[in-house]
């Protein structure tokens, strides 16, 4: 498998997995992630959450090689264990970046080949995607590929486009002697039928508003609980799973509209996120508890002296953790490490900054 957010999104290597078929991904990251059997941690960088370190540790363990932490020589590791699958592989899956309604052929946009790999190498490739990944015409794609690699990376473009047309073994004597493309809805056409929200499916994959949601930067892409992540996440996983499910996602969120700021396609993030928390609550799937909180804040953020006094004790409180511990956050602290509260507080940083600036 190549690097697909539309196969993880109907957990395709589960279900392959389950009916005793090998599936193996071959983006770097991807491979590392699910050796860690996790889900991606970023759009663009799955593997963003591991260091070196932990990647290192990771091999060691998983591929049985000796345990290094040096990036060349884990790529070298990865690059000949994944080489061999390339050759013996009966079948390689793909997703697809943009699709061509005037001709039926696709492309990929990648940086490391290994897409090129999959869908070069085996005798079938099937590749999987989103309805919206239609364009009319090849024409249109300039326009996107400018757009992609510069919102995702900072490149200029991206280093491999490979366009499938159809089986070519055939004619050039390399590539695939079969070429399936799945077209999936898993909710789309119900989100296009949505005048506003239609817009969130502009979208393409580039991960721009996670690199600037500081929502993200503190809790990290696992947080989000599903392939999709960051503010984009936020919006399409009460969308694609239900209300019920996703109803804590679009509260994800501060509302700053960085996210919209650095959208390439424009997508009115937050305008989108202040939709569906009104559609949650409306439909009843907000949580009291959440009403409760804040209720208490709205009383004491309206009585400035008593939210100043109030603001200092949980800082005061923290103290009595051992080993300068955090508080324990209940579904939060099992995955992740709740962060702890600043001693002199936001309004005392505040003051000493302006100081500052004044002198």
């Amino acid at each position: 498998k190549s690097k697909s957010l539309t196969t993880e999104e109907i957990h395709l290597n589960d279900f392959l997995t389950e009916n005793n078929i090998e599936s193996l991904e071959t983006d770097l990251g991807e491979y590392i992630v699910q050796l860690k059997e996790q889900i991606p941690s970023h759009l663009i960088i799955p593997a963003m959450h591991l260091s070196r370190k932990d990647i290192g540790e990771l091999f060691a363990e998983k591929l049985g090689c000796e345990y290094t932490e040096e990036p060349v020589e884990l790529l070298r590791i990865a690059r000949k264990i994944l080489r061999e699958k390339f050759l013996t592989a009966d079948m390689g899956i793909s997703g697809v970046n943009f699709a061509f309604a005037s001709s039926g052929s696709f492309c990929i946009v990648e940086n490391e080949a290994n897409a090129h790999l999959t869908v070069s190498l085996p005798r079938v490739h099937v590749a999987v995607m989103g309805i919206e990944k239609i364009i009319p015409d090849i024409k249109q794609l300039p326009y996107f590929l400018k757009l992609l690699p510069a919102s995702a990376t900072g490149q200029k473009s991206s280093t491999y486009v490979n366009f499938i047309g159809g089986p070519s073994r055939k004619k050039y004597g390399e590539g695939p002697e079969e070429v399936h493309i799945i077209l999936l809805d898993n909710g789309r056409t119900k989100i296009l039928n949505d005048p506003k929200l239609r817009e969130t499916l502009f979208c393409i994959r580039c991960g721009a508003c996670l690199n600037v949601c500081p929502v993200y930067q503190q809790i990290g892409g696992h947080a989000y609980g599903w392939v999709y992540m960051g503010p984009i996440g936020a919006t399409l996983i009460p969308q694609y799973l239900g209300e019920a499910k996703g109803k804590l996602s679009p509260f994800l969120s501060s509302l700053c509209g960085a996210c919209y700021d650095v959208c390439p396609v424009k997508i009115n993030l937050p305008n989108h996120l202040l939709t569906l928390r009104n559609k949650i609550v409306k439909s009843g799937n907000s949580k009291s508890s959440g009403k409760l909180v804040f209720k208490i804040w709205s009383f004491f953020a309206s009585r400035p002296k008593l939210y100043s006094i109030a603001s200092k004790i949980p800082a005061q409180l923290q103290k009595l953790m051992p080993n300068n511990k955090s508080f324990p956050v209940p579904g939060y602290s099992k995955n992740r490490t709740f962060a702890r509260f600043d001693s002199k507080g936001f309004k005392k940083l505040f003051s000493e900054i302006i100081k500052k600036e004044k002198q």
